[in-house]
């Protein structure tokens, strides 16, 4: 698929995604605050704050401190922590630029509601119609998240597909970085809270960082898929 995909863009390039019919009705909110690349708090007209997290992407993770401080000191020389946080305040510095160059405002359609973090789920839009899930794919700044994926508009899911595509063929944000060098953000979390888990019994952690650095040095070895590798990943953090 990414081949017959690299393929149409070497002939055709990027496609722009069109505006959706319905956005001029969504409602209009005020940027409070850019979390990171795919989180932002925003207020309402009737000043209720609420957090949304974009629909149908995941973006590289940020440094959250708070109790993974310890954890993030001892990382902070750990290739898979310097790629991912470099490349999550990348795209958190990316969507405060484009925020802030349209007055701190969006537009939003909300998807889905998450209990669990008491959030939005949902598409965002500038005020311009630049959507910003898009952009962000775009420039290599996140990746689709396909577990969340199959609710996406036809057209929307083609755009960001080649979206994505594109960038990978030109190596743009974290593109350009090794096989072993980055990992998917919905892999980088679960190993974060695994690590931490074990930051009490020294040998199990040493052992776990063991296996995760040689599954790496084989995905870049050509020694497995990357399927085979996510697969692999998730068993080895059970």
């Amino acid at each position: 698929m990414t081949d017959l995909i690299s393929e149409i863009l070497s002939k055709v390039g990027s496609v722009a995604p069109q505006v959706p019919p319905y956005f001029e009705s969504l409602e209009t909110y005020a940027v409070k605050k850019v979390s990171d690349a795919d989180t932002i708090d925003v207020i309402d007209g009737s000043g209720e704050e609420i957090t949304v997290r974009f629909v149908y992407i995941d973006a590289p993770e940020t440094p959250k401190g708070w109790g993974y401080k310890k954890l993030e000191d001892k990382n902070q020389d750990n290739a898979l922590y310097q790629s991912q946080f470099k490349w999550g305040n990348e795209g958190k510095d990316w969507v405060k630029h484009l925020v802030e160059e349209n007055g701190n405002k969006v537009k939003l359609r909300i998807t889905d509601i998450d209990t669990r973090y008491n959030r939005s789920i949902g598409e965002v839009y500038l005020l311009d119609g630049t959507f910003l899930q898009h952009s962000l794919v775009k420039e290599g700044l996140a990746l689709i998240y396909y577990d969340y994926f199959s609710k996406c508009p036809r057209e929307m899911a083609i755009s960001l597909l080649l979206a994505e595509a594109d960038a990978e063929r030109q190596g743009k944000g974290l593109w350009q970085e090794p096989k072993s060098g980055f990992i998917q953000p919905w892999l980088f979390r679960p190993l974060k809270k695994k690590q931490k888990a074990l930051l009490g019994d020294p040998d199990a952690y040493q052992q776990l960082t063991e296996k995760i650095q040689t599954l790496c040095e084989d995905l870049e070895a050509g020694k497995m898929t990357k399927d085979q590798f996510e697969d692999r990943f998730k068993e080895t953090l059970k």
